[in-house]
């Protein structure tokens, strides 16, 4: 027999029931409701509504199918009530439907106390269909509880429907250990459940077990630190690239001025050198620093070859890694105003070589 935690329906906000664990029969009183310690993690939660908030309704719907039949019945309830009303229906077999309503303000009530307190019911029943039907009416107690049960019929156990359906007659009233087996057995299949249609449960969804979240955490890192090696190496590799680059161009500029020992000192260098040589036509500083500062600021970029010819034009072989680095190298020069023309190469390693020519406006 599974755990089940039984308690009666809350009507009020400021209603206490007891709520009661059973565990392999053995019922324990788990306290008030406001104050109850139980273990609901594997258990079945069953609410039972007292006949003071719920209506029991049995009707014949010959020929009619079962499902059309619930509905039919649902229906009628509903078209007899004076309010809003939340209501389950079940066939009963040989053309007999047994239906339950309860206001929908009182289910909303209920169902809140009830959460308020740490309990999702997963079954709410009338308590006089939580009972097996008996041959002649019958008085039963739970937990303030008390009801009158016949067959195809149930109510609030007081005097005046005492005399509606047994007269002077005495009335048999079920003990608490019958009472309890016929809850137990309700908990493990219930005749109809009012948690259905808008106050249906909503089952957590879980998207995967401890050991599943586990290994997905593991596949995560395992990717993140994939990613960042990944991103290391590359970023190893251009560094590397530049720095051959930068080599090739400091060899190129010191074929001008062996005297050239970086980069930096490359345009004061240069430029003496080829004044020395006659070629300077007043060009060559603002074409430089035009390519040096361009140079500079693409990171990726060097520059392997660098020639200054008579006619004022700087002819420039650009070396990268990739394609995207040159073309933004070159938009870049050309937003500063400068003339021009490139034509792109590989050279046998698969670096993007430009053979370019730089002039002035």
């Amino acid at each position: 027999m599974p755990a089940a935690i039984i308690v009666r329906f809350p009507d009020s906000e400021a209603d206490n029931p007891i709520v009661w664990q059973v565990t392999d029969g053995v019922w324990q009183d788990a306290g008030l409701l406001a104050d109850a310690k139980v273990d609901a993690e594997e258990a079945v939660i069953m609410a039972v509504a007292s006949p003071l908030v719920t209506r029991c309704i049995w009707s014949s719907l010959p020929e009619l199918e079962p499902k059309q039949a619930e509905g039919v019945a649902k229906l009628r309830a509903s078209e007899d009530s004076l309010g809003p009303i939340h209501s389950a229906a079940r066939h009963l077999g040989e053309d007999a439907v047994v239906t339950a309503t309860i206001a929908t303000a009182e289910m909303e009530k209920g169902l809140a106390r009830l959460m308020l307190a740490g309990l999702n019911p997963d079954i709410v029943i009338p308590a006089a269909l939580a009972l097996s039907p008996p041959e002649q009416v019958v008085a039963a107690e739970f937990d303030g509880i008390a009801l009158l049960r016949g067959p195809n019929v149930a109510a609030p156990d007081e005097p005046v429907f005492r005399n509606l359906l047994v007269g002077q007659d005495e009335v048999e009233l079920l003990g608490s250990d019958t009472v309890r087996a016929m809850l137990l057995e309700a908990c493990e299949s219930p005749l109809l459940n009012l948690r259905e249609g808008p106050f249906a449960k909503r089952e957590k969804r879980t998207l995967a077990t401890d050991s599943q979240r586990e290994w997905i955490k593991r596949l995560v890192a395992g990717l993140a630190v994939a990613s960042l090696l990944l991103a290391l190496v590359t970023l190893g590799k251009y560094w590397i690239a530049t720095d051959t680059e930068n080599d090739r161009a400091l060899a190129a500029a010191q074929k001008i001025d062996l005297s050239i020992i970086d980069i930096e000192q490359a345009e004061v260098q240069v430029n003496r050198a080829l004044q020395q040589r006659g070629l300077a036509a007043g060009r060559f500083v603002p074409l430089s620093a035009g390519l040096w500062r361009t140079v500079k600021a693409s990171p990726n970029v060097s520059v392997r070859e660098l020639r200054y010819g008579a006619d004022g034009i700087l002819t420039v072989v650009l070396a990268a890694p990739d394609s995207n680095s040159v073309n933004r190298a070159l938009v870049a020069i050309q937003q500063d105003g400068y003339r021009i023309t490139a034509t792109p190469r590989q050279d046998a390693s698969g670096a993007t070589l430009v053979d370019m020519t730089m002039r002035m406006p």
